[in-house]
């Protein structure tokens, strides 16, 4: 039944279309708040919603046999991921910042995606261990959920900005849209990972969540880093900050606790890491094995 339901969820992924410039309204009461408040936000949003090609070569490596219903779903997601990222870029572009050429705006999508880094291929190749591999995949769906949860949430509060500024067309046609799909994801992923567990031992859950709560870094990071993160999700959450980070924790719990107490609050922690870094003359840092464990 889980299966069936399961092959349900990626079956109405791929009934919803990714998202057509056509039917968004970009038209913008007051450009000059959007721009002050939020260039810094729309360029985040397209550049990790563009980087979903390069992901989904990652993701291909580090776990090699993705099954047809698997695949399936990361074709669906990818494209409307990369609509979201193209509905940015327009909107950035509508409001001069950044340039057109030949109408175009430019894009924040990947193109060609690069060679996938050498973490993903060299724990693409401890793969070769089914029992390694069901791991990692365990690893690729829980965070998949917990990410989707935080996008979802990122979505919803930009909305709520945008109603606050009357900007009622983008509420309609972008962030609401948008958040539909963010959800329908979130949907997946969950219902994904706890399927997934089910077949594996409490030794593989148990590797699965010790490297989740010891590498986890919050969506984007790995595209735009640590201080930019941290400024984002301070700008859209304000106080409602903990509210978010503790419905990602409860997603983590449920896909990858033991049932006898829950995980450290490792989300927060690596969100406090992030807002500590906000200062633009941080250096980024970088993680070994954070860098091998999907992210978007």
């Amino acid at each position: 039944m889980q299966e069936q339901t399961l092959a349900a969820r990626v079956g109405r992924i791929e009934e919803d279309p990714p998202l057509s410039l056509d039917d968004v309204d970009l038209t913008v009461r007051d450009p000059g708040p959007l721009v002050e408040r939020f260039a810094e936000i729309f360029t985040y949003i397209a550049t990790v919603e563009g980087a979903v090609p390069q992901n989904a070569a990652e993701i291909t490596t580090l776990i090699p046999d993705l099954d047809d219903q698997d695949l399936r779903f990361l074709s669906a997601w990818s494209a409307q991921e990369l609509a979201h990222a193209r509905i940015f870029d327009a909107l950035r572009a509508q409001l001069g910042l950044v340039s057109n050429t030949d109408g175009e705006p430019t894009t924040s999508v990947v193109r060609d995606p690069v060679r996938p880094r050498l973490s993903f291929r060299f724990f693409g190749a401890l793969s070769a261990s089914g029992w390694l591999q069901d791991v990692f995949k365990l690893i690729y769906l829980s965070r998949g959920a917990m990410h989707e949860h935080m996008t979802y949430d990122c979505y919803r509060h930009l909305g709520s900005h945008f109603a606050s500024f009357g900007e009622d067309a983008l509420v309609r046609t972008v962030t609401e849209p948008i958040r539909r799909q963010e959800a329908a994801h979130l949907g997946y992923y969950r219902l994904a990972a706890s399927t997934h567990r089910l077949r594996l031992s409490p030794a593989q859950v148990g590797l699965a969540r010790w490297i989740t709560v010891h590498t986890y870094t919050p969506v984007g990071t790995a595209n735009c880093g640590k201080g930019p993160t941290g400024r984002l999700f301070a700008e859209l959450a304000g106080d409602d900050m903990d509210a978010v980070l503790n419905a990602v924790e409860a997603v983590a719990d449920q896909l990858l606790g033991d049932g006898t107490r829950p995980l450290p609050r490792f989300v927060h922690r690596s969100m406090d890491d992030c807002l500590r870094r906000r200062s633009p003359t941080r250096p980024r840092a970088h993680s070994g094995i954070g860098d091998a464990v999907p992210w978007r």
